[in-house]
């Protein structure tokens, strides 16, 4: 199957003996199998994130992405027929209009594309505007919204944020991992808050059947992942939070990440820890990996008796632990939200959104969503709003538990 449109960009670097004068040639496909090969590649050996990779994608537009009436496209740009940048992209349309974003954004923490290190390097932001206004014309769109793109990533600020870019409601959370691992515990945490923490652990740990496990087999992993559910299940209704995964797409989409059901023997992009005392699993996270980061992607507690002593906590103080020690991990992100635990561990990481208008209808649609933007990022960083916002979630959730 050919791609829906090919065309061909000019592009100029400033290291030319590495990157000389050439056409970067931009390629836009509508079946991933199409250019799956090349991304798979691309995704292995280059810069990227496990929420732009092949397989998260592939379960993402099977399950979630299904019911959203979108049209997934892979962008590909290739120099001298090598693929050196590959955008994972999705086409909505309604009311006569098409928006261009990221692919599965709605289910994932940030957005970088997949990159070739050296042309990472080297392009510039002009050639990347250049690059993006093609691909809406390419696809007929109106705007193009690139969300959650690192200001800063792989050593360089990101292409993908252009001047005029706003920015996300939320940050990320990401830190170097040293291999001493309390000599990490006692530069990010107070004297008192490494004791009140290490309180809690040896209480648990005094519990019959105490364990932290990395779930491998399939009934470790079903026990993990039915216990997650659960316990996001029991939190949104108590707390008023809102739960991503309380429908049954949600769910099967992270069945095919774990590799549970259909998908057992598929490649499996998530892997499942749990923290278990008592016969009972206490707390949950889901990680994946790519090259030397481990990204923490979702957690889970249980509200039960062993709440006050903080199993979360514990659990992820293990997880990091494990990677400080493994020889091939390096970073740690811990994803979008500043919980507490999260500002503890690691620092923030601006993310930008980056909107192209590519027609009169795009400008007016851009106003409209850089408005609402700006008025997420206000309500989200208020030390009034924020508060009250969670206040009310929690009322409107005892309601309807009544």
């Amino acid at each position: 199957m050919s791609p829906i449109a090919a065309t061909v960009l000019e592009t100029h670097t400033h290291e030319e003996t590495v990157w000389e004068e050439t056409s970067l040639e931009v390629s836009v496909f509508s079946d991933f199998r199409d250019i799956e090969e090349d991304w798979r590649r691309l995704n292995a050996a280059g810069y990227g994130n496990p929420y732009q990779s092949p397989g998260w994608l592939r379960a993402w537009s099977e399950t979630v992405g299904r019911g959203k009436s979108i049209e997934p496209v892979i962008a590909a740009g290739r120099l001298n027929g090598k693929s050196v940048l590959i955008l994972p992209l999705a086409v909505q349309r309604q009311a006569g209009a098409a928006t261009v974003s990221f692919l599965g954004h709605q289910n994932g923490n940030q957005n970088t594309g997949i990159w070739d290190p050296g042309f990472y390097a080297n392009v510039t932001k002009e050639q990347i505007r250049d690059f993006l206004v093609q691909i809406c014309r390419t696809l007929r769109a109106d705007l193009l919204i690139l969300q959650n793109v690192p200001e800063s990533w792989q050593g360089r600020p990101h292409p993908l944020v252009l001047d005029e870019a706003e920015t996300s409601p939320s940050p990320i959370f990401v830190r170097e991992l040293p291999s001493d691992f309390e000599a990490l515990f006692k530069e990010t945490h107070s004297k008192s808050s490494r004791k009140n923490l290490s309180r809690k652990q040896r209480h648990l740990q005094s519990i019959d059947g105490y364990a932290v496990v990395k779930a491998e087999t399939e009934q470790d992993i079903r026990r993990g992942f039915d216990a997650f559910l659960e316990q996001r299940a029991t939190r949104a209704q108590e707390a008023g939070i809102p739960n991503v995964f309380s429908t049954p797409v949600a769910a099967l989409f992270l069945e095919k990440l774990i590799g549970l059901g259909e998908d057992a023997e598929a490649e499996r992009i998530l892997d499942l820890w749990f923290l278990e005392a008592g016969g009972q699993i206490r707390s949950t996270y889901l990680c994946a990996r790519h090259h030397e980061t481990i990204f923490a992607y979702s957690n889970s507690v249980a509200h039960d008796e062993l709440l006050p002593n903080s199993p979360g906590l514990v659990l992820i103080k293990e997880i990091i632990e494990r990677a400080c020690a493994a020889p091939d991990t390096s970073v740690l992100d811990l994803g979008l939200g500043e919980e507490r635990y999260k500002t503890s561990w690691a620092e923030p990481v601006v993310l930008k959104d980056s909107l192209v208008a590519a027609s009169f209808m795009g400008r007016c649609q851009k106003n409209i969503a850089v408005l609402s933007l700006n008025a997420k990022s206000a309500i989200r960083n208020s030390n009034v709003l924020w508060p009250l916002v969670r206040r009310m979630r929690n009322w409107t959730s005892g309601l309807a538990s009544r």
